[in-house]
């Protein structure tokens, strides 16, 4: 095809393209790193577990492992801005309903439509590979470097809002208001692109997807409580499994798949794909752990830090931006090292950091240690990965492989959110170790074996990273530079083939 150019009115939009986009992906991550450090405030708030609360981040994983596929094949039909849009807005809603739930179900409902926002990535890369195709890569490093900076003013914001206000429906508002704000922003100043009318949406793969994940997420939920071998676990288990192994038979299939099997082989994905996965269980998944560790009370549970939902903020916060760091890092490290040796080497930081956690340090300095060489390998890895899937990804699917990448990433984040919650159900302190009156307290050896399983997952995710292969960054790095791009060029539309 030949490149065509903007119509004067969309050039002038267009120009505030990549601002906007890495404007929400930071207030992306300032709604996702708020609610980090209120988990033990929602628990006190609706009177739950532990265990019950950490459901919270793992239904709006869950909600995103199912939703993300569903909403980029549907950009590729209907057009990437009016998805964009559509996701906003979605998470918006879930974000004031989450606020100002009158009970604890709803609050699980509204991480459930808040999921969407997970979209919003996946999304912009689209949006990138079909307006700025020479500059993807770097843009892309932008912003999930200006998500981790948003993850991580929310978890400092909302530790210290909590701390000074002290009201939970208030505190959980504000940054839903932002967003709220934000949806008339994407819908006039992020250009419109035109979707394939021929293009049809596999419903019944989304229906699929659904049960699946459905089914394997309530039998690791009521796994802990019912026993493993009870049917109302064995059943939604088996159910969720078969429909999984159906889905991705009747993908290879369809002609329009919500998932493209065969785009993901041409691409050679599969080892990007493995790696987000596995890296992905430790970076969603120890965030429950790490906050309950935070907040418990040693005099009471035998371990903790008793820390404030003001010290969790700032600790993560602080933690945060080294993922900020090593996101913005990332594309010269990969310059510097290899595409494939820069991820390993940010799978093993994660590795680390985690797995020093198993120790149980008392220390805050050094959990705050741990926590910052994690980050900042998450930030390396992650920033490298999303590059390198655009990258490779045929410019007519870029949105669904791009979805596919980031539903494997929630599905792992899903699957490990469960594996905690199923942990911290299941190994609980003795009577005598907690107040008899308030919910059980799970053991330290809880967290200690989540954290070894997560640190585990990343070794062995660093040895899959060495089969990545060669990136067009790698290639960069060995040939003389090439003539920079100009803004105006980068502004035009536009694929060869």
């Amino acid at each position: 095809m030949t490149v065509q150019p903007l119509a004067a009115a969309d050039l002038r939009v267009g120009r505030f393209l990549v601002p906007v986009l890495i404007t929400l992906e930071l207030f992306s991550g300032l709604i996702q790193g708020w609610i980090v450090p209120l988990l033990g405030n929602i628990a006190d708030h609706y009177a739950v577990s532990g265990g019950a609360v950490s459901w919270v981040l793992t239904v709006g994983l869950l909600s995103s492992a199912v939703s993300v596929p569903l909403m980029v094949v549907l950009a590729d039909r209907f057009g990437r801005q009016r998805l964009l849009v559509i996701a906003v807005v979605l998470s918006a809603a879930g974000s004031v309903l989450i606020a100002f739930a009158p009970v604890f179900p709803l609050v699980l409902l509204g991480a459930v439509i808040q999921g969407p926002v997970a979209a919003c990535l996946p999304l912009e890369m689209a949006l990138l590979k079909h307006f700025r195709p020479a500059r993807a890569n770097r843009i892309i490093g932008y912003l999930v470097g200006m998500l981790t900076i948003g993850v991580a003013l929310g978890a400092v914001l909302g530790g210290v809002a909590m701390d000074a206000i002290g009201n939970l429906p208030v505190v959980q508002f504000l940054p839903a208001a932002v967003l709220v704000l934000f949806i008339p922003i994407v819908w006039t100043l992020v250009p419109r692109d035109a979707g394939d009318a021929t293009r049809a949406v596999d419903w019944l793969g989304a229906t699929t997807l659904g049960i699946a994940l459905v089914g394997v997420m309530y039998g690791l939920s009521e796994g802990p409580a019912a026993g493993w071998g009870s049917i109302s676990v064995v059943l939604p288990l088996v159910i969720g499994v078969l429909a999984l192994v159906g889905f991705f038979i009747a993908e290879s299939r369809v002609s329009t798949p919500l998932v493209d099997v065969k785009a993901l082989k041409g691409a050679r994905l599969l080892p990007a794909l493995v790696v987000g996965f596995l890296a992905s269980m430790a970076l969603f998944g120890n965030q429950t752990p790490t906050v309950l560790y935070f907040t418990a009370d040693p005099g009471a549970v035998g371990y903790g830090l008793g820390g404030s939902a003001g010290l969790v903020g700032l600790v993560f916060g602080a933690t945060a931006l080294f993922s900020s760091a090593g996101a913005f890092l990332s594309y010269r490290v990969a310059k510097g090292i290899g595409s494939r040796f820069a991820v390993a080497i940010g799978c093993l930081c994660i590795a680390i950091g985690v797995g020093g956690m198993v120790f149980a340090p008392r220390e805050l300095v050094i959990v705050v240690g741990l926590g910052a060489l994690s980050a900042f390998g998450s930030g390396i890895a992650f920033g490298i990965l999303p590059g390198l899937v655009v990258e490779r990804a045929p410019e007519s699917s870029a949105a669904s492989v791009s979805g596919v990448y980031n539903t494997t990433r929630t599905l792992g984040g899903a699957l490990a959110g469960a594996f905690v919650a199923s942990v911290l159900a299941a190994v609980l302190l003795s009577s005598s170790g907690a107040d008899a009156a308030a919910p059980p307290a799970p053991a330290l050896a809880a967290f200690q074996l989540i954290w070894g399983v997560f640190a585990g997952l990343n070794v062995v995710a660093a040895v899959v990273a060495l089969s990545l292969g060669r990136s067009r960054v790698d290639e960069a790095s060995a040939a003389p530079a090439p003539e920079q791009t100009s803004t105006d060029d980068a502004l035009t539309i536009g694929a060869t083939s």
